[in-house]
């Protein structure tokens, strides 16, 4: 059976019980209102006549169902008949002795004056005297009602049941829509086309949520396929001089006849070698730090600790540039919990370029600090900085404002120290020093995906 049936099925279902409930409930209602109310008037009528019988006798009785029929209203029951069933007086007409029973019953009689028999609800007292007295109501406007109404209820559920169906048709056909058109977008990518978007129809509904997040995922897709091919050219491109210049040199050291000369080559190909591996060991380490593959070797370590490592390592690379690195390690441990070895990874990155880029300031300055639920590390120089709208392509992979290459490096540096962030749950942020550049790292003290693990 089709979808859009089945909903239109269940929808017309919903429907019909729920008006079933709500029709049952205004039948049980006026059914039980008319047929009570008529019967307490019977009964009244009948207590105020049997109280005149035992208070006045047969008399008075005869008086009190005078006065029923001359002041009464006109659906009013009222007989006396004798021991064989004759009435002596009232207005009831056609009651045969054989309907003479003690108690209350509803049944059919003609009243005097009317063509027909009416259904009457009826108290027959069997008086001591042998007598009947016959008092009740002949069922009017509030019965008749009530049947008029049961009889609109019944077409009031067949048309309940038909607008269910149509209902659920027109929702059958909505939910057919947007799946329709879900269901075009993911067939477009089966054919690997990713330009296709799922249209939203501004109601804010569940719909449009999931077509939302549907559309910020091929978004992603769209943005990682176009960095992969991005990353594809500049690899290639990046890779084409240390691999042309480690041919040449391994060329070169296996025609040279001079030993001096052709360990001074082996010498330069080792160099490039270890250029190269540097560069494709930064790409895996993207790679997997974007994949979040490392988060399995998270531990808490302290940070502070790590930054008064990385300081000692690099001050004299530092001092060599001209430039002096200062620390002032916290007084506290800085807990952290992390990947402490990408993390060093990361720091050593910023490092590195403001000890390349910004050591003619003459100053390079590392921060940690904290406010106890995130935590930064900066790093400081006064070199000339990156103009704000170059620091975009300065955080992408290859991305060198170095145009020329005359300088050292691959433009992973950067890429590496965000994709250890993001692994994190943090980003990098690249600011104005005033004057010089500031990196820094921000980080959740432990990420939330890692708090739930541990939970």
């Amino acid at each position: 059976m089709p979808t859009t049936l089945r909903i239109a099925l269940l929808a017309g279902l919903l429907a019909l019980l729920s008006n079933l409930a709500v029709i049952g409930f205004i039948y049980w209602r006026t059914h039980d209102e008319a047929v009570s109310q008529m019967r307490q008037q019977v009964v009244e009528q009948d207590k105020v006549l049997t109280d005149v019988f035992r208070s006045g006798g047969e008399r008075a009785l005869s008086d009190a169902v005078q006065d029923t029929i001359a002041y009464a209203d006109p659906l009013a029951v009222v007989a006396l008949l004798d021991t064989k069933g004759k009435e002596r007086i009232g207005n009831v007409e056609g009651m045969s002795q054989t309907h003479l029973s003690e108690g209350p019953r509803t049944t059919f009689l003609r009243l005097r004056g009317q063509p027909t028999p009416r259904r009457a609800v009826v108290i027959i007292h069997h008086l001591h005297n042998g007598q009947w007295l016959i008092s009740g109501r002949i069922a009017g406007e509030g019965l008749a009602i009530k049947e008029t109404l049961e009889r609109s209820l019944i077409v009031a559920l067949a048309l309940a049941l038909m607008l269910g169906l149509a209902c659920g048709a027109v929702l059958a056909r909505y939910v057919g829509l947007r799946i329709g058109n879900i269901a075009a977008v993911a067939s477009r990518i089966s054919r690997h086309d990713l330009s296709g978007r799922v249209p939203l129809s501004g109601s804010g509904d569940a719909f449009d949520r999931l077509s939302q997040q549907i559309n910020a995922m091929l978004d992603r897709i769209s943005g990682l396929m176009d960095e992969l091919r991005m990353l594809t050219d500049s690899l290639a491109h990046d890779l084409r001089s240390p691999v042309s210049r480690l041919r040449a040199a391994a060329h070169a050291a296996a025609e040279t006849p001079d030993p001096r000369e052709q360990e001074e080559l082996l010498g330069s190909v080792i160099r490039q070698a270890d250029s190269l591996m540097r560069i494709l060991t930064s790409v895996l380490e993207i790679s997997r730090s974007e994949a979040l593959t490392g988060r399995k070797q998270f531990s808490w370590f302290d940070l502070g600790e790590l930054a008064d490592e990385l300081c000692e390592m690099y001050e004299p690379v530092a001092e060599e540039a001209g430039a002096a690195i200062k620390y002032d390690r916290p007084k506290r441990p800085v807990p952290l919990y992390g990947h402490r070895q990408l993390l060093a990874q990361a720091v050593s990155n910023l490092i590195e370029n403001a000890v390349r880029y910004g050591a003619s300031g003459g100053e390079i300055r590392i921060d940690v600090s904290s406010n106890g639920k995130d935590m930064r590390i900066d790093v400081a120089d006064r070199g000339p900085g990156i103009p704000a709208e170059l620091r975009a392509e300065a955080l992408r992979r290859f991305g060198r404002l170095d145009s020329s290459r005359s300088k050292e490096g691959a433009g992973l540096g950067l890429a590496l120290a965000e994709a250890i962030a993001h692994l994190h749950e943090g980003h990098l942020v690249l600011e104005d020093n005033e004057p010089g550049l500031r990196t820094a790292l921000d980080l959740p003290l432990r990420p939330e995906n890692e708090d739930a693990r541990a939970a």
